[in-house]
């Protein structure tokens, strides 16, 4: 443990109650040392994650108030309490699903935490954690993609759905995949084998005909009420449906007699799920730094904004105006 026992006051993001983006509140406060089991991290990038905005309006809810959003982040450890192993000063590390992330300094315990390899970057950790963690699962747990295999990822100008695009891709699938905006096929194509703007075309058609009516073995959605009941006729006969987000809203559930006539299979997961102890956190996170290193995921894609900036953040990512992964700079 550090004989620090407090900082100068840093920037953190609060909110009072539920609402839009501008019950987003800046301030700063003095974070203490850290207690048994906890380490104080000075974070240096702070992802955004479509949960978060879920926290914000009310949609999940929040013990008391004041609520600190955020659920992911990267940085150094600055200090220690009593009976941390595993753990020290000066460690680089990233975490997934910690709540209170929107902070310059915070404490946390350590569980949840993982080290970053040395030629990782901190802006780098904080944009493919918890996304990568989410791509993982889908790949390699929910349905394991293969050479071979035919996808269709919505949203993939998306943090999850382009790093979910572009794994799918080096694991030797055809990867198709949807953006809302025809001004965002330029970036999606060079990752993709088959891009389609769902404002200028339909994409279940389009689809249908890409891969000559017979369909395509999975599809990813993390759009939702806007393409999920459009991506059931799709799907091969036995092939699945993943729902991992809803960034239009919640679909209508399928009829039992639709799914079951073409023995379809729909999955909405809980990336919790699969990452049930901090040994199954530390070796997928692991496969998705490798990933990363090995130049799967291509040149990464970002969108910054200042930490005191985050409702514009919430607005622009609502919205569906942002790209890739979405991050906050203390």
């Amino acid at each position: 443990m550090d004989s620090i026992s407090s900082t100068a006051p840093t920037g953190f993001v609060y909110m009072q109650a539920p609402g839009p983006p501008s019950v987003l509140v800046y301030g700063q406060e003095k974070v203490g040392a850290p207690g048994p089991g906890q380490v104080r991290v000075r974070q240096a990038a702070i992802g955004v994650n479509f949960v978060d905005t879920y926290f914000r309006n009310g949609s999940f809810g929040v013990a008391s108030f004041p609520f600190v959003p955020g659920v992911e982040a990267a940085g150094t450890i600055e200090a220690v309490g009593l009976g941390v192993t595993g753990f020290r000063v000066g460690d680089r590390v990233a975490y997934h699903f910690v709540v209170g992330a929107y902070a310059e300094v915070r404490l946390m315990p350590t569980n949840g935490l993982v080290h970053l390899p040395d030629k990782i970057t901190l802006a780098e950790a904080a944009a493919v954690t918890t996304k990568g963690l989410m791509a993982w699962a889908l790949l390699r747990r929910i349905y394991p993609v293969q050479a071979g295999s035919v996808v269709l990822v919505h949203a993939a100008g998306g943090g999850v759905g382009g790093l979910t695009a572009r794994w799918a891709r080096a694991l030797g699938a055809t990867v198709i995949g949807t953006v809302g905006t025809a001004a965002k096929l330029a970036v999606v194509e060079p990752y993709l084998d088959y891009a389609i703007a769902t404002d200028q075309e339909d994409f279940a058609a389009r689809v249908l005909d890409i891969t000559n009516g017979q369909g395509v073995d999975v599809v990813y959605d993390g759009v939702g009420q806007a393409t999920f009941a459009a991506s059931v006729p799709v799907v091969k006969p036995g092939g699945t449906l993943v729902l991992y987000g809803s960034s239009s809203g919640r679909p209508q559930p399928m009829a039992p007699a639709v799914l079951a006539q073409r023995q379809l299979t729909v999955v909405s997961p809980v990336l919790g799920t699969y990452l049930p102890t901090q040994a199954t956190l530390a070796q997928a996170a692991a496969e998705v730094y490798a990933a990363l290193q090995q130049g799967w995921f291509g040149e990464l894609t970002t969108q910054t904004y200042p930490l005191a900036e985050v409702a514009r953040a919430h607005a622009d990512l609502e919205a569906r105006r942002t790209m890739g992964s979405v991050l906050l700079l203390p």
